[in-house]
């Protein structure tokens, strides 16, 4: 596509270019090691991909950048390759073809080789099993940090902190979720998330030891409902009853005399000693927590280029959580196929799609980061650092790139 041109490794060979520094610097060698300060050295305090970067700002922040996204696109590349190497192997790819993707010594090209078996079994079973395949999830939501965001803000203007109450950030297009110490009810809905104690009648998970009517699974002890709507303990495990513990389906909706873990019909309360977490609007002190399913803009005032790199950097450590996956078929000639296949993608679809969520945002702000990191931001650095910071920069583009392509054909395969 177009858009993958944006910001492709081609940008970075030309800043490597202009700046490439002489041989003579080394990096974690003998002597290195021995000598902190050292100008022709660049240490792990210096710049390291995923380390802790010790520089301070905006420089620091641009390193700090590169480290976490450099980290997260190569651990991105590793977990693919975990993925569509197990997807293979369950759907009975080649032996000698997987045992060549094995041997690819480049990382990139490895997980390049194993997605595509993985696309070409899956494929394959498909057309076995015939028939209509159906596979239903919810898309994946990632969760970036507020205070991430508000640290990071903070070494971009020199200061001790960020003060994210004066200058609230905003999660537009999701849920901001807050640590309230009050009551914190919806805005413009008829119920608000809510983990803590909810006034009005909880659909999600709750933890009552007097007991909650439950419809799912009990971690505890299941009786019959007094009013006899619910029977106890059903054949399969799950709990249609009174839970005294933990349901994880309230049904559907319940009174929870202890910690609600879902949704609220009324108030999520909390109070000056026991804070709850809710994404509506609190009565009382609270503090930011994480823009979920959404993007994280605002906060402190800081420069344009600065506040970009810490987008950079919250977007790649972001949580992106597998989501749960159903597969079915209708009309399969071979039954066994079909079975098998919905076994295999159930199990490792999730992951796939978690993955995809994560990189597709770190894949939106890569060109606008790429840039940021200029000759100007890179001379305030120790010279020794440059070229590995543009080397990590370089590989993290690739990596993110190459697994945009691999999360794209593994999804489209289905």
């Amino acid at each position: 596509m177009s858009s993958q041109k944006k910001f492709g490794v081609r940008a970075v060979p030309a800043l490597v270019l202009g700046l490439a520094m002489p041989a003579m610097f080394i990096t974690g060698s003998t002597g290195c090691d021995e000598v902190a300060d050292n100008p022709l050295c660049c240490n792990e305090g210096d710049f390291q991909v995923g380390g802790s970067i010790t520089m301070e700002g905006q420089a620091g922040v641009a390193m700090q950048a590169v480290a976490d996204f450099a980290a997260i696109a190569s651990a991105s590349i590793d977990d693919l390759t975990a993925a569509c190497r197990t997807i293979s192997e369950d759907l009975d790819a080649d032996a000698a073809d997987r045992a060549a993707a094995e041997e690819i010594d480049d990382k990139r090209a490895r997980m390049e080789a194993y997605c595509s078996l993985a696309v070409d079994a899956i494929g394959t079973f498909k057309a076995q099993a015939g028939g209509t395949l159906t596979v239903n999830f919810q898309p994946p939501v990632c969760e970036a940090s507020i205070s991430a965001k508000a640290d990071c803000q903070a070494s971009c203007s020199g200061s001790a902190s960020c003060d994210i109450q004066a200058n609230p950030p905003t999660c537009e297009g999701g849920k901001l979720e807050v640590s309230c110490k009050g009551g914190c009810t919806a805005s413009g809905s008829a119920s608000v998330s809510c983990e803590g104690s909810c006034t009005g009648e909880c659909s999600g998970s709750c933890t009552a030891e007097g007991g909650v009517e439950c419809s799912g699974k009990c971690d505890g002890t299941c009786s019959a409902s007094a009013q006899g709507s619910g029977t106890g303990i059903q054949a399969d495990g799950t709990c249609d009853g009174v839970c005294e513990g933990t349901c994880e389906v309230t049904a559907p909706s319940a009174s929870c005399s202890g910690t609600c873990n879902g949704s609220c019909s009324a108030t999520c309360q909390g109070s000056a000693d026991v804070s709850v977490k809710c994404d509506g609007e609190c009565d009382a002190d609270y503090e930011p927590l994480k823009c979920t399913g959404g993007e994280l803009s605002g906060g402190c005032e800081v420069e344009a280029k600065c506040d970009a790199n810490c987008d950079a950097s919250v977007s790649a450590k972001a949580e992106c959580k597998p989501p749960s996956i159903s597969v079915e078929f209708s009309g399969a000639a071979d039954v066994e196929a079909a079975g098998k296949l919905k076994l295999v993608l159930e199990a490792n679809l999730g992951l796939v799609a978690a993955l995809e969520a994560r990189i597709s945002g770190m894949f939106e702000l890569s060109g606008t980061f790429v840039a940021n990191v200029d000759a100007d931001l890179l001379a305030e650095i120790k010279v020794a650092c440059i070229p590995v910071v543009i080397s990590a920069l370089g590989t993290a583009a690739a990596d993110v790139e190459a697994s945009v392509s691999a999360t794209a054909s593994v999804m489209g395969s289905i």
